[in-house]
């Protein structure tokens, strides 16, 4: 190990297990107990745990760049196994407490033992010395030099759980749902360099996941350009794993002492530069808090949101440490070089919820006509529908290099209020379902969005006429353009309204059911009998947007790894 390391390793102890100082993110050094601690029983329906993926997706989201990682030794963890294995009632409380008696005491006596405290700080001045001194004593309490040396640089202790994970088969869908968390031990040294070890923090969350019997898209599963031949069973479960990932490594960048900060060295306008980048994992649009540090009443240091940036350029730091990253500022007034910034994690996908009324819709009363009653549905042509939707923005901006841009994944239910002939009674139902883009355009606080998007629109009129079931479906393609204005009111809640308008397609097929009786139309039928028929409309819609901290489902999660702007 070279000089510079060791030393590292001696000011990581001393220093980066406190608090980060105002204003400057020290980076951690963090440690597993092991990949994942499964409760007895937790794995139910036939699951077999797929330690191996769930290593790949605890790499990715949780030992991020932020932080050095290191492993525990294996000798360590022997009576957390039996102990753990014993409990009846598993809570974290519970597995923290075993944690604490076993792995935490062991490396409390190691560090705390005379001849390591005596000889922490002997790499600085003589590193053949240090070698000689680790090597011998690294021997006598049975681990390697790389084992003693990863336990006197771990600042964090880590361990994942999982108290359940299910799997369940309906139909032709399995499903497996998984609850657990992350438990985070502080290692601590003071000024005479004793060692001391204390629960800073637990998480917890849950993923869910599923697959489709039979279909070729379970048989594979993608993670950025790496792909997973799998069984329905493991897609499922692989599914659930990343979602549960990811969550904890939001709810990890959101515990205080990991959140990463700096100071602002450059304020041009409504843009501030600070030295964080690549190194720590920052990526395009990401959001930082303007923070200021005040006494409360007990005189003790609180930090105060003053205001809100958006990242539009990764500092490229790994290699020049003076390339800053520059953000925007969308909240609050204008703070001085010197302010601080501090991270504001979110998962990098927005929901938005919108009503909104269709207008030039296109459902002609005779094209309702039912030849089996000799009866129109309709009274009256269709026009008009209400609508609400809900869209997953899902941010491609750290992918393809264009700040504020959008994936978008929208489902609308749209209800019809049609007048009916006499004595018929029904519902009118239009559901789509689009994939699109959406590029965002900002001018202070507030947003222009600019959407294209395309998919599917199924229009559902059915009811009952004389004691006898009828339904009138149809189904087209479509097309939608529109633009939003965005009001933002706090960093992950905004205001917006807007219009769409959608070209709807001649419809692929135009259905009449009556009594279990069915008649279908398709391709050029369709034009030449309804060549008014249309689904698409203009839509006016208004709502909020909410940027996501969880989602306890996977979505555009193979994306994910593509992040390099």
């Amino acid at each position: 190990m070279k000089k510079s390391v060791l030393c590292m390793v001696l000011i990581l102890l001393s220093i980066t297990t406190l608090f980060a100082q105002q204003g400057k993110y020290q980076r951690k050094s963090i440690s597993s107990v092991e990949t994942v601690w499964i409760k007895p029983g937790a794995l139910q329906g036939g699951v077999k745990f797929d330690y191996e993926f769930f290593d790949i997706m605890v790499e990715h989201y949780i030992e991020v760049e932020r932080f050095d990682y290191n492993v525990l030794p294996d000798n360590l963890l022997t009576s957390f196994h039996e102990q753990a294995k014993a409990l009846t009632e598993i809570t974290p409380d519970k597995i923290g407490a075993i944690l604490e008696n076993t792995v935490v005491k062991e490396i409390i006596d190691i560090l705390n033992s005379p001849d390591v405290k005596k000889n922490r700080g002997l790499a600085l001045k003589d590193e053949a010395a240090w070698k000689t001194f680790a090597a011998t004593k690294a021997k006598s309490i049975g681990l390697t030099v790389k084992e003693l040396e990863a336990l006197m640089n771990s600042a964090y202790i880590y361990l994942p759980y999982i108290t359940s994970m299910k799997k369940k088969v309906k139909e032709k869908t399995i499903s497996v749902n998984i609850n657990g968390g992350l438990l985070w031990y502080q290692v601590k040294v003071d000024k005479d360099g004793n060692v001391s070890v204390k629960k800073e923090i637990g998480v917890k969350t849950k993923g869910i996941g599923s697959a489709t019997i039979g279909a070729k898209s379970s048989r594979k599963f993608q993670f950025g350009k790496e792909v997973f031949e799998t069984t329905e069973d493991q897609y499922a479960q692989y599914d659930a794993v990343l979602v549960w990932a990811k969550n904890l490594g939001v709810k990890t960048k959101e515990i205080n002492a990991f959140k990463l900060q700096a100071q602002v060295v450059e304020v041009i306008g409504r843009k501030y530069s600070f030295p964080l980048g690549f190194l720590e994992g920052v990526y395009l649009d990401d959001g930082f808090n303007l923070m200021e540090f005040e006494e409360d009443k007990e005189g003790n240091e609180i930090a105060k949101r003053v205001g809100f940036v958006r990242v539009i350029k990764t500092g490229k730091n790994i290699e020049d440490p003076t390339n800053y990253t520059i953000a925007v500022q969308l909240l609050g007034g204008r703070q001085d070089i010197g302010g601080v910034v501090m991270e504001h994690p979110r998962l990098g996908i927005d929901m938005r919820i919108k009503l909104g009324y269709i207008t030039e819709i296109s459902i002609p009363k005779d094209y309702t006509y039912l030849s089996y009653a000799n009866q129109n549905i309709l009274k009256e042509d269709l026009t008009t529908a209400a609508e609400a939707n809900l869209t997953f923005a899902y941010n491609i901006a750290p992918i393809i290099g264009v700040s504020q841009t959008f994936l978008d994944f929208d489902i609308g239910l749209g209800v019809g209020l049609p007048e009916f002939e006499e004595d018929i009674k029904g519902t009118a139902y239009i559901f789509e379902i689009y994939l699109g883009f959406t590029k965002k355009l900002w001018f202070g606080r507030s947003n222009l969005g600019i959407s294209a998007a395309g998919g599917f629109d199924m229009f559902d009129l059915s009811g009952q006429w004389s004691e006898n079931d009828y339904k009138y479906s149809v189904n087209a393609f479509g097309v939608n353009f529109g633009a939003d204005f965005e009001y933002l009111i706090n960093p992950d809640l905004s205001f917006n309204f807007g219009a769409n308008y959608k070209l709807g397609f001649t419809p692929r097929e135009v259905t009449y059911e009556w009594n279990g009786s069915k008649t279908s139309h398709t391709g050029s039928e369709v034009e030449d009998l309804f060549p008014d028929l249309n689904l698409g409309g203009l839509k006016v819609s208004a709502g909020i947007n909410y940027s996501l901290g969880s989602l306890p489902f996977n979505l555009f999660g193979f994306l994910d790894p593509l992040k390099k702007h």
